[in-house]
């Protein structure tokens, strides 16, 4: 018997989680579609792990992320002869259910918002909502009977992995409608995203207080319609089952350099926020310059952008109570978010010597993606570009992060080590905007993991396109700056980072303050940190005391960390061993910092220093294939802080780049080739640098794109270059950054 799917459009997606168990082979495909050739085959008894399911064409498809970070599709079902191709845990399809609108006649009802019913009402009209349909809400619930978290939003098939007592409260971020029941979604403090029900539909009934009453299923208006038969939900412009959104003509954004269109572009990512739709919808930005203040981000999100769209910071006060100041995209509990071909840009401050930041605060999030996007001179000299606290599964790939801070001499002490992905924890204080429910909301000392970091470009700002001088640094790629030892991060530590195939080029030089005990890519207590690949180049800024650094010796935190692979990089004059440390003021604790971690400093610098105290451990350690090149005149060590050639050999060498000190360190290679010279005045990378054209264009509010001039410069050493008025329009800011690899090769300015 066929499957029902005569209301459902193609590429119709709801979010579900579960997995399914195939008993027929099935490929493994690129793009939910039967002529896709595929790219690998489920035998018969293999199952999979899968996190949304769409209709497209004739098949049902399961979709899932795959170990490489690529969106994969496998059909489970055939809609026309009605044949599964297994067992699934979750029985929920990607099916509208049919309505009773008549189109152009306007008859019949409507559908209405989602969330506005409560108790027996919302169940009465429950049947006319379809299972795995999603509200997202912040909350919590506390049940006067027990209840069992699942794996999955079904009574019968999904696995019991929790359970709440009679008074237990439940903190969640989202509510479904599935398998006869209403279902909170919420983080486990594992990390894990499970689902509770708190209600059962027929004979309705709840099992506790909700905090935000409101239940996943839409209203049913007694509207007359229209030529579609239907009115908009909650959302203002939008019509539920919307799948592509324009973010002007849809959404009511306002593009201009104007503080007063910030609250238009605010209101118009709520509008978005809070629209129903379980299924991925497309937000298309249009060229044009958006400023932003501190919007709400929200799940199953494709933000695409045209040539030319570009987001803003503001130079108001945006500030909160944990005086974290500046624009924010702000995410909590958001899951399957991507960002494609976007600039962030951030703005000078001349009042505070800064930028006003635009950053994203990402908290206990899953599966954010962002492809091809730069981030412009978004970075505050003690900010990052995104801050992940307590979230997984982040991809950025293809994308460029470009200059810190508003120049070089505004940055000092602590601004010294703050990274441009900041992999953290989830706790109060530890994020870049402070969470809208904050003082309900509880932290769950989560730490991020999985983040994979692939392909980018992390680069300076030059004054010129000789890279004369540094007008900003470049941005510390990735790392962490603290530890914390409290409920779950005893036991959890940030894990599995990835960062390979990058640019990595006149970072800021972390010294902090000169006093030798840090490094441009810098993880305390971390594990499973994996550094492939990458050409870590210095043309024009100082030198840091070490180029990698991780260090395991807080007490209460995490006692054993494991797995670090420091691998086939190219490090071009970096120089470590040149860096003076100023060790006696720091040993005596002169300035209050821990003594016990100071320890490393009796020791000379080195390329990757890896340091442990008290009873910590670190181990699987290793730092091999690094090729390292050293300018002609800085190969040998030099005589430093009183040392003797000899005595600062001891530690490193020509031959050498890393060191183990501290207690466990047992488990380590390190295997490297002797250091090659480069000539004086090269920097040893000039491949990665050779001369090409670009072409900037500008893009009138029509869309119509104009060539400005085309540039010859030397890739990915990026500068400022001046615009002029055009045809009655004049550019949206007056420079662009030229001169690195952008989306297509050319870059664009959006002109008003």
């Amino acid at each position: 018997m066929a499957i029902d799917v005569s209301n459902t459009p193609d590429m119709y997606k709801i979010t579900a989680s579960g997995s399914f168990t195939f008993n027929t082979n099935c490929r493994v495909r690129n793009t939910p579609d039967m002529s896709d050739s595929g790219v690998a085959t489920y035998t018969v008894g293999m199952s999979v792990s899968y996190d949304s399911k769409l209709k497209n064409g004739n098949h049902l498809w399961l979709s899932y992320i795959a170990a490489s970070g690529t969106r994969r599709y496998i059909p489970y079902a055939n809609t026309d002869t009605g044949v599964y191709f297994g067992t699934d845990s979750n029985s929920v399809n990607p099916i509208k259910a049919a309505t009773s609108g008549s189109g152009s006649t306007g008859t019949g009802s409507t559908t209405g918002s989602l969330g506005s019913l409560t108790g027996q009402a919302g169940a009465n009209v429950a049947d006319q909502t379809p299972d795995g349909t999603l509200l997202v809400e912040n909350g919590s619930f506390t049940f006067d009977e027990t209840a069992r978290g699942r794996d999955a939003t079904n009574m019968t098939t999904a696995n019991k992995v929790d359970s709440f007592a009679i008074g237990e409260t439940v903190y969640y971020n989202g509510k479904i409608k599935a398998d006869g029941h209403y279902w909170f979604r919420y983080i486990h403090t594992s990390g894990a995203t499970y689902y509770v029900p708190y209600a059962t539909i027929d004979p309705f009934r709840y099992y506790g207080t909700d905090s935000k009453p409101g239940d996943p299923v839409y209203s049913q208006g007694g509207s007359t319609g229209g030529n579609t038969g239907g009115t908009t939900g909650d959302a203002g412009g939008l019509t539920p089952g919307q799948t592509v959104i324009d973010f002007v003509k849809d959404l009511g954004a306002v593009s201009g350099t104007s503080e007063d269109n910030i609250a238009a572009n605010n209101e118009a990512f709520q509008k978005l926020f809070t629209f129903a739709h379980s299924s991925a919808v497309t937000v298309n930005i249009p060229a044009g310059v958006f400023k932003i203040g501190r919007p709400n981000i929200g799940s199953n999100v494709d933000f695409v952008g045209a040539d030319g769209a570009t987001f803003l910071g503001t130079i108001s006060q945006v500030q909160d109570i944990k005086t974290h100041k500046g624009s924010a995209f702000q995410y909590d509990g958001v899951s399957n978010t991507t960002w494609t071909n976007i600039i962030f840009r951030g703005i000078n401050d001349n009042d505070h010597n800064d930028v006003y930041r635009l950053v994203h605060s990402i908290l206990v999030s899953h599966y954010i993606k962002f492809t091809k996007c730069t981030f412009d001179q978004n970075e505050a000299n003690g900010g990052h570009s995104l801050d992940l606290g307590g979230s997984d599964h982040i991809y950025v790939s293809d994308s460029t992060f470009i200059g810190v801070g508003k120049s070089t001499s505004s940055i000092s002490e602590k601004d010294f080590y703050k990274e441009a992905i900041q992999t953290d924890y989830d706790y109060d204080g530890g994020y870049s905007a402070r969470p809208n429910d904050y003082g309900s909301r509880p932290f769950t000392e989560l730490p991020t993991r999985d983040v994979y970091i692939d392909g980018c470009r992390f680069l300076p700002l030059y004054t010129d396109s000789y890279a004369t001088t540094l007008a900003k640094y470049g941005p510390q790629p990735v790392g962490t700056h603290l530890s914390r030892a409290v409920g779950a991060a005893t036991t959890q530590v940030p894990n599995n980072i990835h960062l390979t195939n990058c640019l990595i080029l006149d970072p800021k030089p972390a010294n902090f303050g000169g006093y030798g005990f840090y490094a441009p890519i810098h993880f305390p207590s971390a594990e499973n940190i994996t550094i492939t690949n990458n050409q870590i180049e210095r043309r024009k800024t100082q030198v840091s005391p070490n180029v990698f650094m991780f260090y395991n010796y807080k007490k209460g935190t995490k006692q054993k960390n494991s797995g670090f692979y420091i691998r086939n990089n190219q490090i071009f004059n970096m120089n470590p061993q040149m860096v003076h440390v100023a060790e006696p003021d720091i040993l005596n604790d002169v300035h209050g910092y821990n003594a016990n971690a100071e320890k490393a400093l009796k020791y000379a610098p080195s390329y990757a220093l890896f340091m442990i105290g008290s009873t910590h451990t670190m181990d699987d350690i290793h730092v091999d294939g690094n090729q390292i090149y050293t300018l002609a005149s800085d190969v040998k060590p030099a005589n430093q802080d009183g040392k003797t050639i000899t005595e600062k050999a001891k530690d490193i060498h020509s031959s050498s780049n890393m060191r183990v000190k501290g207690v466990g360190a047992s488990t380590w290679t390190n295997a490297n080739p002797e250091r090659a010279p480069i000539a004086n005045g090269l920097s040893g990378n000039e491949s990665a640098h050779g001369q090409y054209s670009q072409s900037i264009y500008g893009v009138q509010p029509n869309g119509q794109k104009f060539l400005i001039t085309t540039i010859t410069a030397k890739k990915n050493l990026p500068y400022s270059y001046s615009l002029e008025n055009y045809n009655g329009y004049s550019p949206a800011v007056s420079t662009i950054t030229v001169g690195y690899d952008s989306a297509d090769g050319n870059v664009y300015m959006p002109y008003l």
